[in-house]
């Protein structure tokens, strides 16, 4: 699922706190699906609620890793053009949306991508550019329809020998769901689920104030160096940017998103996209997160187009590579824009 790059978080947490008051706060950081989670909770619950979800989350992360022994990646790669494989639920379930997303984004959005993600190798110690003849064999190992789904069992089979997942665009934000539902279950009601900073949850307020999160400059760091501030209350948050894993080579920036219509990591003119979703949406996390793929890849005009369809609990925000802004269903009276050279592109 990527490399870990401590330094390229997507955003960096600004959380407004006037106080910690009374409550009890659990807090844990934990290194798993290849970035460092961290989990906050305030309240009685709260212990049980971080434990609950660390564990969880480590049973989670070797069954939706791409390579090891359990992985269910793995699995139905060893098994393509041979056969189904029974799932785990959770893993099944990931596939489901995915291909549910697949067909309403045109193939935008593509869990199958992996043969592309493994020969760009974008943010690993073998990434290169590959030959076009590379592009086009491993590009022909790519298609969300030749992922078969059996409901009946649970099952699934990807048609064609060669063929593989890439988990990496809808893992963090399926595992913030399930997460929030361990929070829900031991009753709490304030904390904040951070996947890597790539995908978050805010559960209630903090201190009677929304949890405010700082989307990061896409092409300055540093503390304090912001696009745009959003406040969130219970909602999850994806971001996806050509500045988080990407490597250049001739004064290009090749991201680690793969658009799997070329074959090529996606040149659309974003920056960067973020999606908020509200809680009332029982998958928030996970569709954030796809979404931000899926927008990125369609580009301004097409992502834009895409986020006016959907309900308006599914908000976005588009950066473009001249700083213009676009956002969907009113998110952009939510945030603040931070700096001069971005300017709202249209009439949101």
């Amino acid at each position: 699922m990527g490399a870990i790059r401590v330094a390229l978080f997507t955003f960096f947490l600004a959380v407004l706190i006037l106080g910690c008051g009374s409550a009890a706060h659990y807090e844990r950081s934990l290194l798993v699906m290849d970035t460092v989670v961290s989990l906050s909770a305030f309240g009685d619950g709260g212990k049980e609620a971080v434990e609950e979800s660390e564990a969880w989350l480590r049973e989670f992360d070797a069954l939706a890793s791409p390579h090891g022994e359990g992985s269910e990646a793995a699995r139905l790669a060893e098994m393509a053009g041979k056969g189904y494989v029974k799932l785990h639920p959770e893993v099944y379930r990931m596939l489901e949306l995915s291909q549910e997303y697949s067909r309403r984004t045109e193939g935008a959005w593509d869990v199958t991508a992996g043969a592309l993600a493994e020969l760009w190798g974008i943010g690993t110690d073998h990434e290169r550019i590959p030959s076009p003849e590379e592009i086009e064999k491993a590009k022909g190992l790519v298609g969300w329809r030749h992922l078969l789904l059996r409901p009946e069992d649970g099952s699934a089979m990807l048609e064609m020998p060669g063929m593989s997942l890439s988990l990496g665009g809808i893992a963090k934000g399926f595992a913030v769901d399930r997460v929030r539902q361990i929070y829900e279950k031991h009753g709490v009601r304030s904390g904040l689920i951070n996947m890597g900073s790539s995908s978050m949850y805010a559960v209630g307020q903090k201190d009677d104030h929304s949890w405010r999160i700082g989307l990061r400059h896409p092409r300055k760091e540093g503390d304090g160096v912001y696009l745009a501030v959003i406040p969130l209350k219970d909602q999850a948050l994806s971001t996806s940017g050509d500045y988080e894993r990407f490597m250049e080579r001739a004064g290009k920036r090749y991201p680690h998103i793969m658009d799997p219509a070329t074959g090529y990591p996606a040149d659309s003119g974003v920056m960067s996209v973020t999606i908020v979703v509200d809680g009332s949406h029982p998958e928030a996390g996970a569709l954030s997160d796809l979404l931000t793929t899926a927008v990125f890849v369609l580009g301004p005009e097409k992502g834009r187009a895409l986020l006016d369809s959907l309900p308006e609990e599914i908000r976005g925000c588009i950066l473009c590579g001249d700083y213009g802004v676009r956002t969907s269903h009113g998110l952009s009276e939510k945030m603040e824009l931070l700096g001069e050279e971005f300017h709202l592109a249209d009439g949101e």
